[in-house]
């Protein structure tokens, strides 16, 4: 087979895995809302009514409105499929060999603190791969990766269990805090409209109707981000405490530019830049060093020890 062709490969469109079933659940969810309103809650409709002061119904929507946009945030990260909490892209399991070109950590504070259903994987490596196993690289791929010789290179991405674990509290949170976040609201609109005294009519009426609607908004927002931040919080540390032990994590971190290794993974196609990948590495076998830096030549990766990889690689096409 010829040396891979580094960059763009075929041209056309990459499918997307991400699935948009789960946010169908939001509408109907609304309506739900709607029509427990509409049967009457009795203690917010109480106070409401006893304000005089708002539009029920106007004050409902849009605090629904504000609660339904933190979903729409959070449900479109933490269902993308990831393995989390819809089933990964479905590949083929290989075995391949070579030298770790580089590792990226992927974690971040910032988003683990602020946005924990935005969290990715734990890492990745690239691995500069033996020329057997070029197939795996090239075949119906968009994209090549290689490094600054020339050698191409297989990324290799980690999962991160804690980052699943956020993903999963946080939509139970954000769903809870809609709910909770949109009640809230409509309790604080008609204080506040009461407070500030909107007339059932005047010349006033439109502009203080327009604050209290912004008001509700706001805090069904905040309530039901809050809720997903505090809910991914509690996954990532339920997560964190079951996963403290993961073997490949443990390995990966432990890698360094110029190790040997045979990693295991599900083999497929990255659905954003069209180049394949493992997604995701299941086992990492380190079998020495090569004891210099980067980068590394395809030859460099042929030269090291035969690997252990159970099956032999396809037939070059």
């Amino acid at each position: 087979m010829s040396t891979p062709t580094c960059g763009a490969q075929q041209p056309g469109t990459l499918p997307s895995p991400f699935t948009w079933w789960p946010f169908a659940v939001i509408p109907v969810a609304g309506a739900g809302l709607a029509y427990v309103w509409a049967n009457g809650i009795p203690i917010i409709n109480g106070i409401v009514g006893a304000s005089g002061t708002v539009a029920g119904f106007s004050v409902l929507t849009a605090g629904a409105a504000g609660a339904v946009a933190v979903c729409v945030l959070v449900f479109y990260y933490a269902f993308q499929a990831d393995g989390c909490i819809i089933a990964a892209q479905k590949g083929d399991p290989i075995c391949v060999s070579g030298i770790v070109e580089d590792t990226t950590d992927e974690n971040s504070t910032v988003v683990d603190v602020l946005a924990p259903f935005a969290m990715g994987p734990a890492g990745a490596f690239d691995l500069v791969v033996k020329s057997m196993y070029w197939n795996f690289i090239t075949k119906n791929s968009f994209w090549v990766f290689c490094d600054s010789v020339g050698a191409s290179m297989l990324p290799c991405v980690i999962k991160s269990e804690t980052a699943c674990g956020g993903k999963i509290g946080s939509v139970v949170g954000a769903t809870v805090g809609a709910v909770g976040g949109v009640i809230l609201s409509y309790i604080a609109a008609a204080a506040l409209g009461g407070a500030i005294g909107c007339a059932a009519s005047g010349p006033f009426y439109l502009l203080c109707l327009l604050v209290v609607l912004i008001v509700a908004a706001i805090v069904a927002a905040a309530v039901a981000y809050a809720g997903a931040v505090i809910g991914g919080a509690i996954g990532e540390g339920i997560a964190a405490a079951a996963n403290a032990n993961n073997p490949v994590v443990n390995t990966w971190e432990g890698l360094t530019a110029g190790d040997i290794v045979t990693v295991k993974g599900n083999w497929v196609t990255d659905p954003n830049l069209g180049n394949n990948e493992l997604l995701y590495t299941t086992s990492i076998s380190r079998t020495g060093n090569v004891g210099f830096p980067p980068p590394y030549t395809t030859a460099q990766a042929d030269a090291t020890p035969a690997d252990d990889c159970p099956v032999a690689p396809p037939a070059p096409q």
